[in-house]
């Protein structure tokens, strides 16, 4: 026995040992004896192979990405850059200008001088050369049309696609799901979640698809839109909108003292409300620097005590934001010592802080409302000028544990940011466990027939060559699924069809090899001789054709998304090790049964 055969035993022997440590927790969790292994077992070997959606049950659903609305409010904040410019150059006060967008990637500058347009020039523009351009120039009615460069709309259309994929990743990363699959695909993007119980598909929906924008406007108390025309169109319109009613809201500010008003429009139902103002004839319509927001309230006894019944109520609002929560370095679920009720704490950054301050100081005595998602969660009155960067969202009543969950989520969703543009829901396939179950069954079980027939083939046409190439080729499917576990891969039924195609390339590569021996035995060599020729002279041929598929496997790869990637991993790490095993495993057993010098036969 030669000593170089004892050196690869103990290396083969070592990597085989290694891949069954390897791949013990997976074996015990597909056997549910997950617990049986020791604890300091578990904390130091603990990947393992996940399943994947077809072979466990899980949640498959496309979004299709809003980038329209993700260009509006890039145009929203590159017209309040204008205004911040105008006011800082000192060239036209804000009274004598209105700046609003109109379209999704226009913005009009309308001037009540209009000779004040001219002051509106190439050198002022130069500010926002890269994202604006002139469309048009009105000057006689003193208006500046400016649209967003086609460039930066592109830019803006790539980086909500690419950002939405990354922030959906974060999301789902809170939600411990085992190897998500998130991917874009044109203007969609595809999420496929494993392992999901049915009773936690919608709550998973809802974190996944909630924009998380979060916005403070300042309410225009007092202004005489809503309190002179609005209110008065609302009580002749009453009878065409059903439920419609009008009311007012009056404080005394603490610091100043001042009264402040706030005429409100409120409806059972937000379509009510929303159909009001888009009915409105052109003359009434709610100015562009403007818009009109919703909060849900919950209605209130005589007694103050809070009942079932709920409405909708309106504000009208700054149409620029104050603050968004692109400011936001933190947030934390809290529960009011009074009240019960469970919120969810904000803590902006530096530069946050400071815009706060400076809004709530500017503001005393009016409400700001903070907006989530088109939604007014609450519209506190700012008493006295707020620093330290703290606010807080009040989330409504009902279950408590029902609201502290959706606070825990809203947290969740916070602190991975906020989505660059909404998301539409397009479709949705739910995969019950009983289908991943029978899609297991069935695809070990073609598995193990195709394996049966490959080693009763070999064996019967080989003979002990034959059980040399099983063994390899077991060893071969071992260190597949040991790598695999190494990488915590997904496994999935392309996955196993790659499994399966690298058993039969094995076979492949052990036929060449034998095929090469008995042309070398009939030449008269020794069992010897013609073994060391055949594994020799068929190397070259056996390598080309791995590195040929091995190359298709990259390319798939490179260019495949979610199932046909699992089938190229599973492909080029099985084609790895077919090299290792078909070659150099099976080489070793082939040296220690020829190894004896009396030997004169060879079973091939």
């Amino acid at each position: 026995m030669e000593r170089s055969w004892i050196y690869r035993f103990v290396l083969y022997a070592g990597l085989t040992v290694a891949a069954c440590v390897a791949l013990t927790p997976s074996v015990a969790t597909w056997l549910g004896k997950d617990e049986a292994l020791p604890g300091w077992f578990k904390n130091t070997i603990n990947r393992r192979i996940s399943l994947g959606l077809d072979l466990q049950g899980g949640l498959h659903m496309v979004y299709k990405v809003d980038v329209e609305k993700a260009v509006a409010h890039k145009a929203d904040r590159l017209a309040g850059g204008l205004e911040d410019r105008l006011a800082k150059d000192k060239k036209i006060s804000a009274p004598n200008v209105m700046i609003a967008r109109s379209g999704e990637d226009e913005i009009d500058v309308t001037f009540k001088n209009p000779d004040d347009a001219k002051k509106l020039d190439r050198t002022f523009l130069k500010y926002f050369r890269r994202e604006l351009v002139e469309d048009s120039r009105e000057g006689k009615g003193g208006v500046i049309k400016l649209k967003i460069n086609p460039d930066v709309v592109d830019e803006m259309r790539e980086y909500a696609l690419r950002q939405g994929v990354e922030t959906i990743r974060n999301r789902v990363d809170k939600l411990a799901v085992s190897e998500p699959t998130i991917i874009k695909k044109g203007s969609d993007i595809i999420v496929e979640l494993p392992g999901l119980k049915q009773e936690d598909f919608e709550r998973v929906k809802r974190l996944i698809g909630q924009t998380a924008q979060l916005e403070f406007k300042i309410v225009d108390d007092g202004a005489d839109y809503m309190a002179k025309k609005i209110l008065g169109l609302a009580q002749v319109k009453n009878e065409k909108y059903p439920g419609l009613e009008v009311g007012h809201d009056s404080w005394n500010a603490k610091d100043t003292g001042l009264p402040h008003s706030d005429a409100y429009l409120r409806a059972k139902d937000r379509k009510t409300l929303e159909a009001f103002f888009r009915d409105l004839p052109a003359e009434d319509q709610v100015p562009a620097d403007h818009e009109i927001g919703y909060e849900e309230i919950t209605a209130r006894d005589e007694d103050g005590v809070e009942t079932k019944d709920k409405f909708w109520r309106t504000y009208y609002l700054n149409r620029r934001a104050q603050l968004t929560g692109e400011y936001i370095a933190d947030s934390d679920v809290m529960q009011d010592p009074q009240t019960l009720r469970y919120e969810v704490s904000l803590t902006f950054d530096h530069r946050g802080a400071d815009i706060f301050e400076q809004v709530s100081g500017q503001n005393i005595g009016r409400k700001m409302a903070i907006i989530l998602d088109d939604k007014i969660t609450s519209a506190p009155v700012l008493e006295s000028k707020i620093g330290g960067g703290r606010a807080r969202i009040t989330l409504g009543g009902g279950n408590p544990e029902q609201v502290r969950q959706e606070a825990m989520d809203l947290v969740a969703v916070l602190r991975t940011g906020a989505l660059p543009a909404p998301l539409t829901w397009k479709s949705e396939t739910q995969v019950g466990a009983t289908l991943g179950r029978d899609s297991v069954q069935k695809a070990g079980l073609s598995m193990l027939l195709g394996s049966i027939l490959v080693v009763v083939f070999m064996v019967i046409y080989y003979r002990m060559s034959g059980i040399i190439a099983n063994l390899a080729m077991i060893l071969n499917i071992l260190f597949q699924l040991a790598i695999l576990a190494g990488f915590q891969a997904t496994l999935t039924l392309p996955g196993i069809a790659g499994v399966v195609l690298t058993v039969g390339m094995a076979v492949d590569a052990n036929i060449i090899i034998y095929e090469r021996i008995r042309e070398e035995l009939r030449s008269g060599k020794t069992p010897r001789r013609a073994v060391e020729a055949g594994f020799d002279r068929a190397f070259w041929t056996v390598f080309d054709a791995h590195v040929t598929n091995f190359v298709a496997g990259v390319v798939l790869y490179s260019y495949g998304t979610g199932p046909i990637r699992g089938f190229a991993v599973t492909l080029m790490i099985g084609i790895a090790c077919n090299l290792l095993t078909s070659v150099w495993v099976s080489r070793a057993m082939f040296d220690w049964m020829v190894g004896h010098k009396k030997t004169t036969t060879l079973s091939i």
